[in-house]
């Protein structure tokens, strides 16, 4: 093969090979914490936390676990994220502009705040709690 062949595959193969390099040095970030109630600060276990780039369509969502504790793995790194806190009986949490760094973890601490609540509500749960810590 001829030295000019040589180079011009050379010169043909190199940014391939310098994109595939970039590519699989990369490292996305990671974000975890705990939510915790905002009065008792006892842990929340079952909050669904989910993670949005604004401006996209994916979203990932996890839930809390026993301990209230929360993690994604492989955000993507460097984007902003939007974090949401969701639970039945609490106050909807929003956390914008969250940014992870390439191979980074964020730690990100949520105390949860419950709904208030109408005494005189219709609603059936409340009357069963008021009577099983009536007895």
């Amino acid at each position: 093969m001829s030295t000019r062949k040589k180079i011009f595959l050379l010169l043909l193969i190199l940014p391939f090979a310098i994109f595939a390099k970039a590519e699989t040095g990369k490292r996305d970030g990671v974000l975890n914490g705990y939510v915790t109630d905002a009065v008792t600060k006892k842990p929340l276990s079952g909050v669904v936390v989910s993670a949005t780039v604004p401006g996209s369509t994916s979203t990932c969502e996890v839930l809390t676990d026993a301990d209230g504790y929360f993690r994604f793995l492989q955000l993507p790194a460097g984007s902003p994220i939007t974090v949401t806190f969701d639970k039945k009986g609490y106050q909807s949490t929003k956390r914008p502009n969250v940014n992870v760094g390439e191979k980074s973890s964020i730690k990100l601490n949520v105390e949860f705040q419950p709904q208030e609540t109408d005494p005189e509500s219709d609603n059936s749960e409340f009357p069963i709690l008021r009577l099983l810590q009536a007895s």
